[in-house]
């Protein structure tokens, strides 16, 4: 079986700390839980680089295996499986009151664009193509709850290889391919039955259906080959206003240079606006120098 981490009753970057072993979620007791323990599972999930431990149990209670205790990380370690704790035990907590909460910080990037608006953008990619000739082809990978999966190519098409390939800075799609073509992958399949419209700018804004259970296996690993890379880059940037922190970006976004078509207005009216301003201050001091 494949390991996994996640975050519950809380959203992607904040929650109590599960994970995955042995077919089965299990919680995460804190006894010897430091800061850069915390901050190790913050970047494992790709929250950014700091986190803090929280002690009032708001996530709730677990119902499962209690997994690992004396979980120790170092600077070094940017996994949570490369630190040391104790041998896996079902359970390894003594009660539920030690089970690990945390809350990551994030490590957003933001541009001032306006002095009450700013662009933000994710710092750590969430999709990838995998096996094939370079960046811009392979079999599609996304990373969710701390592992990189595969798709299902059930209802795969050229809509939804637009999407990945136009997110990953590489163009437009040549081709959609299904059953494997650039070898099958490991560990989970995180999603089946993507319907893209092929205009949005992310495969997290494409309807998708979670997978459960044995419906798809990894010899039906959704795969594209992208024309190549975009003129600009790949970064994706989100507006919003000063004062509306959001945790983290609506969904995983992947850093790319692109810029949208509202923030590409934003900058043009707030370029206007600048001149207007310019152009009216110019004549207020030349009116007020005539009245002299």
């Amino acid at each position: 079986d494949f390991l996994a981490l996640r975050l519950v009753n809380g959203n992607d970057c904040a929650g109590r700390v599960e994970v995955f072993y042995n077919g089965t979620w299990g919680s995460v007791c804190s006894n010897r839980m430091s800061l850069l323990t915390a901050a190790t599972m913050c970047k494992h999930l790709g929250c950014g680089d700091g986190g803090g431990i929280d002690m009032d149990f708001k996530y709730g209670r677990g119902s499962g295996p209690t997994w690992l205790d004396h979980i120790e990380c170092t600077e070094q370690h940017s996994s949570l499986w490369q630190c040391q704790s104790d041998p896996w035990d079902p359970q390894s907590c003594n009660n539920r009151a030690e089970e690990t909460h945390i809350t990551c910080t994030g490590n957003q990037k933001c541009i001032c664009m306006w002095p009450d608006m700013f662009l933000c953008f994710a710092d750590k990619e969430k999709l990838r193509v995998m096996g094939g000739e370079d960046e811009c082809s392979g079999r599609v990978e996304m990373w969710h709850q701390g592992s990189w999966g595969t798709i299902c190519d059930d209802t795969w098409d050229m809509a939804d290889a637009n999407v990945v390939c136009r997110q990953l800075g590489c163009g437009s799609a040549v081709s959609a391919l299904s059953e494997a073509a650039f070898g099958e992958g490991t560990g989970p399949i995180w999603l089946e039955k993507v319907h893209c419209k092929g205009t949005e700018l992310s495969l997290w804004d494409c309807p998708a259906k979670p997978l459960f259970g044995k419906n798809c296996d990894h010899k039906e690993d959704a795969a594209v080959n992208c024309s190549g890379y975009s003129p600009l880059g790949h970064v994706i940037l989100y507006l919003f206003p000063l004062g509306l922190h959001p945790d983290r970006p609506r969904r995983p976004a992947t850093g790319s240079t692109r810029l949208s078509v509202p923030v590409i207005l934003c900058i043009l009216l707030g370029s206007l606006l600048c001149l207007v301003l310019a152009i009216l201050a110019g004549q207020i001091r030349r009116a007020r120098a005539q009245q002299r």
